[in-house]
């Protein structure tokens, strides 16, 4: 029986496993009149996936073929364990709300500050979500968030996103991004820890959220990311929670690493696409005039004062960022910094001969400046070890405000005295961020970011040096935007601000001074910002956009059984 029962487990043993089925593909038509969008989530069982699109959270079920519209949305949904429910965010205010995938009524499971950075709900009804800041979990029947992890700015960490639990249902994947977005990384979180307690070691390089997906061999299923626009899959071992062999290429073309997602069994669902984005003209009321310059993956738009040039950022995600010069006359664009660190927020001088950048090729990001001719290198302007981005510089060429990310107070906004020794100077110091700070053009006011009414809002305080011009004379503060407001910009006679709303529209509050400061209502102007990139003239009359190259998005693309397509 001994030698019976060996020569079977012999022949057991040298089995095969047993072979997966063929891969099998087909697309995903968008709704009748409704362009999809990039985030998605098919369900654990494979037969549905949540969409947003035209602002609403759509629900495709594959054996009908039917999509259905279920309610307003404004990021990533993702889906209970049971397939039988969708959580999505609504906001601002900041909702957490779930809904059944067939429609009904919705529940509000949890509020939440800041903006939405995807969920995910395991099966002991627990669901981990991130305000982009921080990773909170909450019963998925409602109640009080409670936070499990923080940002590390002493790594340069500004987002924190996109969770995929393991099966275990404790561990989670997630990605925090760098200002360096070489170093921007996946990590494995617990929701069993507190912030302090979370692992520092980072798992891949990656600029987006990972995926988990489970395969045929016990203990070992795959993490799927985005590297280089390529969606990845490498094996990840279960019990070690590590992962294990090399990554293998799945599909290409998938610039947002928002827009894929693995079912339980063997279902990937993804979309191409193309983030390449073409400046375009637009007259405040919302005319397309022209487009100007080659397309290209540009992340910031800074104008010149005549309006003649603009400085671009430019930077495929998870790889350094870089300065370009776009002479707007002529629509040619030359490089203005070269190197392999990362050069971003490029800041004008009143008399355009100089820009200011920040630059991390000596660990934080410095400020350093260059002759806008480019006829000499850069030259450091302020350096130290933390962190700081140049967001405005004043007319009179006097002063630079700038943002420095302080691992206690968060986002800080200075001032740099330019003349004699370049003394910095706090201009607001608080427990909220404080950021994108802009000179009026009288440079007695200054607009700026900050969340502290738990959203970022737009607020103008005055602006005046002591005597001695060692400190801000602290000055009286006035709430701009409402409902959400960011990137502040003045009209050249300080008559008017305009700034970005979370819905991606632009918006113009007229400004009073005199005698006393007041501020008018918020009023949209014409053209949106979906792409959050964008300029205005110094009069306010015409406003430089960057849009997405690409203005039909692809369909969704399906594969049954995509495990097996790794195996050959």
């Amino acid at each position: 029986m001994a030698i019976g029962l060996s020569a079977l487990a012999f022949v057991h043993f040298r089995e095969e496993p047993p072979a997966l089925a063929a891969a099998i593909r087909f697309q995903i038509p968008p709704p009748e009149g409704v362009p999809l969008g990039t985030l998605l989530n098919v369900s654990p069982d494979g037969g549905k996936v949540a969409f947003l699109a035209g602002g609403r959270l759509w629900v495709h079920f594959f054996e009908s073929g039917e999509s259905r519209n279920l309610a307003d949305a404004t990021g990533t949904p993702f889906w209970s364990p049971d397939s039988r429910s969708v959580a999505y965010s609504v906001g601002p205010p900041g909702k957490l709300k779930r809904i059944e995938a067939t429609g009904g009524p919705t529940q509000t499971v949890t509020d939440f500050q800041g903006p939405w950075g995807a969920g995910a709900w395991n099966q002991d009804g627990l669901i981990v979500f991130s305000n982009r800041r921080a990773f909170f979990k909450v019963p998925a029947a409602g109640g009080v968030p409670v936070q499990i992890s923080t940002l590390d700015p002493a790594h340069q960490e500004t987002i924190t996103y996109s969770p995929s639990f393991l099966p275990d249902g404790r561990h989670f994947l997630y990605t925090r991004r760098s200002r360096d977005e070489r170093k921007s990384a996946i990590y494995l979180g617990s929701v069993d820890l507190s912030p302090d307690q979370q692992s520092s070691k980072p798992l891949a390089s990656s600029f987006w959220g990972p995926r988990y997906a489970p395969s045929a061999e016990p203990g070992i299923g795959h993490m799927l990311f985005v590297r280089e626009e390529t969606l990845m899959a490498q094996p990840f071992d279960n019990h070690r929670l590590q992962l294990t062999g090399q990554a293998a290429p799945v599909a290409e073309q998938i610039s947002d690493g928002r827009a894929f997602s693995a079912s339980a069994n063997g279902v990937l669902v993804y979309q191409r696409t193309s983030l390449d984005t073409q400046l375009t003209w637009y007259a405040r009321e919302g005319k397309f005039l022209e487009t100007v310059g080659d397309s290209g993956p540009y992340r910031s738009i800074a104008l010149s004062p005549t309006g003649t040039r603009a400085a671009l950022m430019k930077s495929n995600f998870g790889q350094a960022s870089n300065i370009w010069l776009l002479d707007l006359p002529r629509g040619t664009s030359t490089r203005f910094v070269f190197g392999s660190a990362s050069e971003t927020d490029p800041v004008w001088s009143p008399d355009e001969r100089r820009i200011v950048l920040s630059s991390n090729r000596d660990g934080p990001f410095n400020l350093y400046q260059k002759p806008a001719s480019g006829e000499k290198d850069e030259e450091v302007l302020l350096k130290s070890s933390e962190d700081k981005t140049a967001t405005s510089w004043s007319r009179d060429g006097r002063f630079l405000l700038y943002t420095v990310l302080h691992p206690k107070t968060k986002n800080d906004i200075w001032v740099l005295q330019m003349e004699g020794g370049k003394k910095p100077v706090p201009f607001l110091i608080t427990e909220f961020n404080e950021q994108n700070a802009r000179f009026s053009p009288d440079g007695h006011w200054v607009a700026y970011v900050s969340d502290e009414s738990g959203r970022s809002e737009i607020y103008v305080r005055s602006f005046s040096m002591n005597s001695t011009g060692t400190a801000v004379e602290p000055g009286s503060k006035w709430p701009i935007s409402s409902g959400g407001g960011g990137q502040p910009r003045w009209r050249n006679d300080g008559r008017e601000l305009y700034y970005a709303s979370p819905d991606a529209k632009l918006m113009a509050v007229e400004i009073a001074t005199s005698p006393v400061f007041r501020a008018g209502q918020p009023q949209p102007l014409g053209p949106a910002v979906p792409e959050g990139v964008w300029d205005s003239t110094a009069d306010g009359k015409r406003l430089l956009i960057s849009r997405l190259k690409t203005t039909k998005p692809e369909p969704y693309t399906v594969i049954l059984n995509w495990q097996s397509a790794l195996k050959k």
